[in-house]
């Protein structure tokens, strides 16, 4: 007879498997704003004061943010208003350095990066040496069609 592992010990490797395949899985991109129930803000003030843990904290704030700083507003309040900025971090902010994002503002941190190239016949191809992604397919003749000569047909 076969022995069987402990229904904790099987559960506790899966889980494993599925937090070690979740961490491989970032990409490295930047992150993109998901609008998704209106609380996105933004700093309207030339810079405002980031407290970790709330405005009486002992040592002071935490960073400055500047203007157009966009967050998600967790908790308003009349003093200062719990956020959470793009990066992660929570914290306080002083409720009236910040309003609504305006949606332009939204739009321009989902916009893609600028193209570099002029034009589409200068394109060029930019390969990771590092990448385990496939290389992209090459350009190939249509099968069905008769091969072509270069060379010129003779003369008679």
């Amino acid at each position: 007879m076969k022995p069987r592992l402990p229904r904790f010990f099987s559960s506790a490797i899966a889980l494993s498997g599925v937090v070690f395949l979740s961490a491989c899985a970032t990409n490295g991109s930047k992150p993109t704003v998901k609008i998704t129930n209106g609380k996105m803000f933004a700093v309207i003030a030339d810079t405002t004061s980031f407290y970790r843990y709330g405005p009486q904290q002992g040592n002071g704030p935490d960073q400055e943010l500047p203007r157009d700083t966009v967050m998600t507003l967790i908790r308003p309040s009349f003093g200062y208003s719990k956020v959470q900025l793009l990066a992660g971090a929570e914290g306080y902010v002083a409720s009236e350095d910040i309003k609504p994002a305006p949606p332009t503002l939204l739009a321009a941190l989902n916009a893609p990066p600028p193209s570099t190239h002029s034009g589409a016949g200068s394109e060029r191809e930019n390969f990771d040496i590092h990448s385990s992604e496939p290389p992209p397919p090459e350009d190939l003749p249509d099968p069905d069609l008769p091969p072509t000569s270069v060379e010129p047909p003779p003369e008679p």
